[in-house]
């Protein structure tokens, strides 16, 4: 990875220090003489899953780097048949597996020392490649070029789309609103672990190799002592001061909508009923209406309110009866085949007939 630039063109990774690879069962003794030798290899990642890494699958070992798997997928690798782009959704960002793999691998890239780092999957551009666009988006580099290094892969001889790491980067802005934030909230990795990162890969690409500073490290210059003056003598009263009559202080107003703000009138939900549903992915919703992200109605989903535009279908997995402000309403619990659900007025639920 050494020699990406960052967006703004003053920083780079480092030669020799991150690699990205498919599977190192087949490594012979000059491949594992060169990891050790010229790269330094101190710790290998393997994101496949169990069954993938063992019997002849099982990574050669390269001395002095242990090995650690982190399935992405979870125990089983398998197929949904929902096509490659929901793959890249529903199982590389919102897959309980593939949250916790990365994060420790995040965490893991942070922690090491003294050599250079190696993460792979069975062929280095699924799950390999997702993890390379995190760490690219921390450093600093722009979405093309994240894109152009997903692409490499076709010139080894296997099959990449660009729609795939459109859909990922398609889904993960319009839910989070940035991969940024992605990384903060879902992946739990704080921008001062980031500072950190960039600390320990980052150098000038001025020709100085000068190491990139963590800004969260920097310490304020203290502001100068002042010098000491002259103490200065009171003048004696006239006459005796003057009692101060005491004033009651007026209690402040609390500020609506604060932690212990109490809940707005006529906005308390009470979950009267649930009932789960197995329905197929036969439904859409109307267009323009608010749809929320817990049954409670909380929080809102997405952008407060459904796509003017969409022929997206969606199941019906559960319905609520509620009561909000003594009137009862039903909500139904959508999906759609990225996983995604949200809920939503019966009313706004248009069953779609063949």
């Amino acid at each position: 990875m050494g020699g990406y630039q960052t967006a703004d063109g003053k920083w780079q990774i480092k030669p020799n220090s991150l690699l990205r690879s498919d599977a190192l069962n087949n490594l012979d003794a000059d491949d594992i003489k060169l990891f050790t030798d010229k790269y330094r290899v101190k710790q290998v990642v393997d994101f496949r899953t169990p069954g993938q890494a063992s019997g002849k699958g099982t990574d050669k070992v390269i001395p002095g780097a242990p090995n650690t798997n982190l399935s992405v997928l979870g125990a089983h690798a398998y197929a949904d048949g929902q096509g490659d782009g929901a793959f890249y959704v529903q199982r590389l960002e919102f897959g309980y597996p593939a949250v916790m793999g990365y994060r420790q691998f995040l965490n893991m890239v942070l922690k090491n020392e003294g050599g250079a780092f190696l993460y792979h999957c069975t062929s280095g551009k699924d799950r390999t490649g997702i993890a390379t666009v995190l760490l690219m988006s921390i450093f600093g580099m722009d979405k093309q070029t994240m894109v152009n290094d997903f692409m490499l892969s076709q010139y080894t001889g296997r099959t990449v789309k660009i729609e795939w790491i459109s859909e990922y980067f398609r889904e993960i802005e319009q839910n989070y609103g940035s991969l940024q934030k992605y990384i903060n909230d879902v992946l739990g990795f704080t921008p001062a672990q980031q500072e950190q990162l960039k600390a320990k890969y980052l150098i000038s690409t001025d020709g100085k190799n000068t190491p990139y500073v963590d800004k969260t490290a920097v310490k304020p210059t203290p502001a100068p002592t002042p010098a000491p003056t002259a103490p200065v003598t009171p003048a004696k009263p006239d006459k005796k001061p003057e009692t101060a009559t005491p004033v009651k202080p007026t209690p402040a107003k609390p500020i609506h909508g604060g932690a212990a703000d109490k809940p707005v009138k006529g906005k308390k939900v009470k979950i009267l009923s649930t009932k789960k549903l197995h329905t197929k992915f036969t439904y859409k919703l109307k267009a323009n209406k608010k749809w929320f992200k817990d049954a409670l109605l909380a929080k809102v989903f997405g952008k407060g309110h459904t796509p003017k535009h969409s022929a997206k279908k969606w199941q019906l997995t559960k319905i609520e009866h509620v009561k909000i402000s003594g009137k009862k309403y039903a909500y139904y619990q959508v999906k759609d085949h990225q996983g995604h659900t949200a809920w939503i007025l019966k009313a706004h639920v248009v069953k779609v007939h063949k």
